[in-house]
């Protein structure tokens, strides 16, 4: 078994190498502003002026910005400049620190499992979870919690000591300063050590001191971070809850959202799979600690007024778990019916959502999906800043952490200004589509750079087709609230006459 662990995790290791390297772009844009850009204030890169709302409302928690500062500054004292070199080496870090949450959690809930069988199941099928080596390379808030999490849970697990307790209530706290929301699965976490498995009155003060430990933790480097005291739970609540900030901004979803939310990506076969799982384990393994964790997480998120799939990605390594812990035939509800669903693993369904979740694991692997804000033109600017930059559409804005210096970026309201920078010599002009702009006559157009990959080899004209079907999809189906498709292009724009030999 330990063997067959071993192979699980360098599998899982390996992939999120690669993913870590080529996957530049972010799910959402928080696990950009609320962590990269906040530490880059600190690296005094970014000014506090161009920090999101979130900053001066003064609900974010600096916890995890710090983690990476701790990172970051060293490297640059070491000589290590480019911006990019240095978040590849912050996602690498996260992945590694994911996948370690992932052993340790593995490790201590395999002994609880029942069945020779399923636990090698159990192990066996880590792989398969495609979408994990994309979630741990995340330098999100959801990630950083979930690995956090993981670690306490994992203590609690077996030896209940007051030692362990205080531990995992240090890293439950920490997980906590990480992402608030993580506080429903610490509840659910300390009802369980209190009325299942009966723990002592000390071993609960010693959870709750871990906790504490860690918020106070968390409260110096609020302070470091704001530069005043601050008391960013309490700020989140008022803001989120009382005054409905995130429900009024980015809208409200009814209380069975996730139902469609969640699936609605690559993975969606093992995403449903998941989800049943999820409700199998409730019902059928209702007093396993995971059941008292992730019920009244997932209860809450419901209850919002504003939902979105990424909410539940804290229980991302618990999540490997579900099958084993709800679909069981050793387990005491139902076991005639569940028998028949365990043999499925083997039916060429699953083998065909499991071929999907490779595939799916393999693509975000070496492409990142671009759907998402566009880091690949960022970098493409910061490393080979061509001058001022023009375009049609909206001015490109690159992010603060990224932007070289002179960054200019300027939209265009007419052709009679295309015409008049022309005659001041080669304009740097950018589309949103892997085809050029409408340009006047006697102009010669040369690509510099485009997202889409396969501009340079003349297929163009196949990535603008696929922007259409995409646009025409999401038009139809405004309920996945996917976000716009586009890849950016960048263009050199001369007169033929001036054009250098």
């Amino acid at each position: 078994m330990d063997r067959e662990l071993k192979r699980s995790l360098i599998i899982l290791g390996a992939v999120t190498l690669v993913t870590a390297w080529f996957s530049q772009l972010f799910y959402h844009p928080d696990e950009h502003y609320q962590t990269l850009e906040f530490m880059s204030l600190k690296l005094g890169i970014t000014p506090a002026s161009e920090l999101p709302w979130e900053f001066p409302a003064q609900i974010r928690p600096w916890l995890h910005p710090l983690l990476y500062f701790l990172i970051a500054k060293p490297l640059i004292l070491l000589g290590v400049k480019d911006m990019f070199t240095i978040v590849f080496i912050l996602r690498l870090a996260t992945g590694l620190f994911s996948l370690a949450a992932l052993a340790i959690f593995v490790r201590a809930l395999l002994p609880t499992i029942g069945g020779e069988e399923e636990k090698r199941a159990f192990v066996r099928y880590l792989p398969l979870f495609g979408f994990l080596p994309y979630l741990f390379v995340r330098t999100s808030s959801e990630t950083m919690s979930a690995a956090f999490f993981a670690i306490g849970l994992a203590l609690v697990i077996g030896e209940k000591s007051n030692r362990r307790l205080a531990l995992a209530g240090l890293f439950c706290g920490l997980a906590f300063e990480c992402r608030y929301q993580i506080a429903f699965m610490g509840l659910g976490l300390f009802a369980w050590l209190a009325i299942i498995a009966r723990v002592r009155w000390a071993g609960l003060a010693a959870f709750l001191g871990g906790g504490l430990c860690a918020m106070l933790l968390g409260a110096l480097v609020d302070r470091w971070g704001y530069g005043t005291w601050v008391f960013p739970p309490f700020n989140y609540f008022h803001a989120n809850i009382v005054q409905d900030v995130a429900a009024t901004r980015f809208g409200r979803e009814p209380f069975f959202a996730f139902l469609y939310l969640t699936p609605a990506q690559i993975f969606f076969g093992i995403t449903l799979i998941l989800m049943a799982a999820l409700a199998a384990m409730w019902l059928r393994n209702p007093r396993h600690v995971l059941s008292w964790t992730t019920l009244p997480f997932v209860l809450a998120h419901m209850a919002a007024a504003h939902k979105e799939a990424r909410f539940l990605f804290p229980m991302a390594i618990m999540a490997t778990a579900f099958p084993v812990l709800g679909f069981s035939p050793y387990l005491p509800r139902w076991r005639a019916v569940f028998a028949r669903i365990w043999d499925w693993r083997r039916s060429w369904v699953m083998k065909g959502v499991t071929a999907i979740s490779l595939l799916g694991m393999v693509y975000f692997a070496l492409y990142p999906f671009g759907v998402r804000p566009h880091m690949p033109m960022a970098r493409y600017l910061y490393r080979h800043w061509p001058g001022p930059v023009y375009s049609f559409d909206n001015a490109f804005q690159s992010y603060p952490i990224f932007r070289p210096a002179g960054f200019h970026s300027q939209q265009l309201q007419d052709p009679q200004q295309l015409e008049a920078l022309l005659d001041q010599g080669p304009v740097y002009l950018m589309s949103r589509t892997p085809l050029p702009p409408p340009v006047p006559q006697g102009v010669h157009v040369t690509m510099l750079y485009s997202e889409f990959p396969l501009t340079r080899f003349g297929y163009g004209q196949t990535g603008a087709d696929y922007i259409g079907g995409y646009t025409a999809f999401n038009d139809k189906h405004p309920y996945l609230r996917l976000l716009p498709l586009f890849w950016y292009t960048l263009y050199r724009v001369e007169r033929s006459e001036t054009i250098r030999s």
